[in-house]
């Protein structure tokens, strides 16, 4: 009898082998199951059923504001500290520059060759504060933006950006900031200056 006689029976019988192991294996976990071998306390645990066809979105849901208010309830005893380094320690709070942009520091230099204006150096000063100049509300503030600024004014800081402002306006001025806008605007201080 020759060997390769019974080789297509040998074949058959391995293929049919290989299919009833496929066709024995257990098949792969759902994602309940899934979670519930991932999480010992699965059973507390509520997976969304996706046959619902109703699907809350973050509109819908509860609004609650974020507590404790830094603009409210900030206790400036209590400082968060948080290991910086070996021997650092970091605050883990927003800094009072942070919390009120008027009171971040500036330090500037404008360029004398431009000939810049009071406006220029408004706006110099104002670049990558969160503030923007409004445009002039009359002809006082037309004045003064179209003034050439004072070489006294060239070097400015570091101070506060609010002091920086009063000071480019001088004492005529009074300095007007819209926080939900974040404009900064001229009001002339002692309004008999104004010729109507």
């Amino acid at each position: 009898m020759s060997p390769f006689k019974n080789t297509p029976i040998i074949s058959l019988a391995l293929l049919i082998a290989l299919t009833a192991g496929c066709a024995q294996q257990p098949s792969p976990p759902s994602e309940s199951e899934q979670l519930a071998a991932d999480y010992p306390d699965a059973s507390q645990m509520t997976v969304a059923s996706t046959d619902s066809t109703v699907i809350a979105t973050g509109m819908d849901q509860p609004r609650h504001d974020v507590a404790p208010d830094v603009y409210r309830e900030h206790d400036a005893s209590r400082i968060e500290v948080m290991r910086g380094g070996r021997y650092a320690l970091v605050t883990a709070n927003a800094t009072r520059q942070q919390r009120d942009l008027l009171e971040q520091f500036v330090d500037v230099s404008i360029p004398a060759s431009v000939n810049p204006t009071v406006e220029d150096g408004l706006r110099y000063i104002l670049q990558h504060t969160g503030y923007a100049l409004c445009v002039p509300q009359g002809p006082a503030q037309r004045i003064l933006y179209s003034r050439p600024l004072p070489a006294a004014h060239f070097r400015l800081g570091p101070m506060p950006l609010r002091e920086a402002l009063q000071v480019l306006a001088g004492r005529a001025f009074e300095v007007q900031a819209d926080p939900i806008a974040r404009m900064i605007c001229y009001q002339v201080r002692d309004q008999r200056l104004v010729k109507e």
